[in-house]
């Protein structure tokens, strides 16, 4: 799915096929952002004058944004193979008690994923902000618009990553589980409330 071009995406996204969805497009988000991140770095070591610390820094933070950047684009697709399991566990038939036992393992299997693949994607859009807020204060001030951009991406990548989680958490019986994901989702809920953007940075940017 990453390797479609951008026509077969949107293509694929606006048919009436529940894949891929809204999972996927907040994977994709978060990815873009991460890419702007890589650049923004990039265009602050063109800088002249750059002083050595800060290159080392911008280095540092592109290779770190490009990581997410990959991981991202690899959850892009694994959202939706995980809505496929949820959906084909549903299919499975239930005729007998032991059909149908087989069957709630296999859907409370695919839940747990469906679960586990966005908090990922919000995990990774929330480390983006991180370095958002850091490469600001010593990039390039003539694409702060880039920066901005990046930081609206990721936000937007984590709150609709956060939301695929919750949907899903619903219908997950497993109460360790789900005391183990909201306490991770409320932690990264608290932290996209608390990350600062680029426009409050103290520095150049």
């Amino acid at each position: 799915m990453a390797n479609w071009t951008i026509s077969d995406f949107l293509k694929k996204l606006a048919s009436e096929e529940p894949v891929p969805g809204g999972g996927s497009v907040s994977a994709l988000s978060g990815a873009l952002g991460a890419a702007l991140i890589v650049m923004y770095s990039k265009l602050g070591n063109l800088r002249k004058g750059v002083a050595g610390d800060d290159q080392e820094v911008l280095q540092k933070i592109a290779i770190e944004a490009a990581s997410y950047q990959q991981k991202l684009t690899r959850l892009i697709a694994e959202d939706s193979l995980a809505y496929d399991d949820v959906m084909q566990a549903y299919k499975l038939s239930k005729t007998t008690d032991e059909e149908a036992k087989i069957r709630q393992h296999a859907i409370q299997k695919a839940l747990h994923l469906a679960v586990e693949i966005p908090l990922q994607t919000m995990n990774a859009c929330v480390e983006s902000l991180y370095l958002i807020y850091e490469v600001g204060m010593i990039g390039n001030p003539s694409a702060l618009s880039d920066l901005k951009v990046a930081e609206y991406l990721c936000r937007a990548g984590a709150k609709g990553a956060m939301e695929n989680v919750l949907i899903n958490l619903s219908s997950i019986k497993d109460q360790d589980f789900l005391r183990l994901v909201e306490a991770k989702t409320g932690k990264l809920r608290q932290a996209l409330d608390e990350i600062r953007g680029p426009k409050d940075t103290p520095g150049k940017a």
